[in-house]
């Protein structure tokens, strides 16, 4: 009898909580492509993501999964939402797990979810909604295959971003749109033809067929398509921002490029660089003296076949060169301690560069800043190599 009264007691006490659990509206999409399998608005989600023209795995595109809430019985307000947000594998492939489910209410229900898609130098995707208007019909909860098309020039950063309405992990790596935002609409409202720069993909490695091979001097290396500020934090866990500048330690020219992501109301140790040498006119032999100057320390395997290595004594900044004999391209990583915590982070970065040397560009070249209202430029995590370094000299070759 005492047993019947305990069961009971436990029991009415249960109650209360399973009563607080959200209701869960059905799904309005399907489970696989095929339409057999449904599933719940409470997931799981899974799917690969791919370039729309190459069919080509997106790796890295940071996929975001949002529920949203509402509450009340007679008056229904927004209850609120919860988010997952995870990047796609090698093989483009994403999996969202099922919703944490944290909010309580007995007037509480879930009832939706979309998924949002965003990767740099793409349209990015709504798993509720098409960037041309109107709503998606092709949404699969388990199976599910995303096709990306590259952004365009003459698309919109400030619809992009309205499109988007981004989550807050979305929001962060998108940031660097803003700026491009501003300019679009600055150009709508005076009739102009854009802001005239790079949004995109990348530019051409070298001058066209047609182009004087003369006006080379005319261009600039771009290195700036081959890592970005999100790329950086979405391996080392940082959650502020960056401010994009150009190293100041060489002049840039039309084989090299530094660039520094200097960390944002932060000290240097938190800043990360990279310069890029590119088919320099005075060979390699040049870059690698200076990757032997400032990386004293044997030749390994781990980026290519000839990396160095080194974490500095004393400031423990990360440094990371390689050559690549190939695309006769040299690249030297600095990172700050508190930004890559190992030098394994810097490898993992400096790695990821190299995946993306076929991405770097010429953009025209612009007169050099007036030396009266050039600031004290914070070194970084360029501090690591010297000013009084030479930069090869494109008519001296080694000899």
């Amino acid at each position: 009898m005492r047993t019947h009264g305990l069961v009971l007691v436990l029991s009415l006490a249960l109650l209360p909580s399973l009563a607080c659990a959200p209701i869960i509206r059905p799904a309005p999409f399907k489970g696989a492509r095929n339409q057999v399998t449904d599933t719940s608005l409470v997931g799981p989600f899974d799917g690969q993501i791919v370039d729309q023209a190459t069919g080509v795995p997106v790796q890295d595109a940071v996929v975001v999964g949002v529920w949203s809430y509402d509450r009340g019985d007679g008056f229904i307000a927004p209850g609120g939402s919860e988010t997952i947000s995870v990047q796609t594998d090698e093989a483009g492939r994403y999996r969202i797990g099922r919703a944490p489910l944290r909010k309580r209410g007995s007037s509480l229900r879930l009832v939706s979810f979309h998924l949002v898609v965003y990767k740099r130098g793409y349209a990015s995707y709504r798993s509720d909604a098409l960037l041309e208007g109107g709503a998606r019909r092709d949404f699969t909860g388990r199976h599910n295959r995303i096709e990306l098309s590259k952004w365009r020039e003459r698309d919109s950063h400030a619809e992009h971003l309205l499109f988007l309405a981004a989550p807050r992990e979305v929001a962060r790596v998108a940031s660097w749109e803003q700026r491009q935002a501003n300019l679009d609409l600055y150009a709508a409202m005076t009739g102009g033809g854009g802001s005239g720069e790079q949004t995109g993909g990348p530019s051409p490695s070298g001058p066209s067929s047609s182009e004087d091979p003369a006006s080379v001097k005319d261009l600039w290396l771009d290195a700036g398509q081959v890592i970005f500020p999100e790329d950086v934090a979405m391996r080392t866990g940082y959650d502020g921002e960056f401010v994009i500048e150009d190293l100041g330690d060489f002049p840039r020219t039309d084989f090299y490029h530094g660039v520094l992501f200097r960390a944002v109301d932060q000290d240097e140790e938190y800043d990360f660089s990279y310069r890029t040498w590119h088919r320099p006119t005075g060979g390699l032999d040049p870059v690698i003296e200076i990757f032997r100057e400032n990386l004293p320390v044997e030749v390994s395997p781990e980026v290519t076949d000839e990396t160095w290595i080194y974490e500095e004594p004393g400031t423990n900044f990360r440094g990371v060169a390689f050559i690549d004999r190939d695309n006769q391209t040299g690249v030297l990583v600095s990172c700050g301690p508190a930004q890559c915590i190992d030098i394994d982070t810097a490898i993992i970065l400096a790695k990821y560069i190299h995946g993306r040397l076929h991405l770097l560009g010429s953009v025209t070249a612009q007169p050099p800043p007036d030396p009266a209202e050039a600031g004290d430029a914070k070194p970084g995590a360029g501090a690591s190599v010297p000013p009084e370094d030479p930069q090869p000299a494109p008519q001296d070759p080694p000899p």
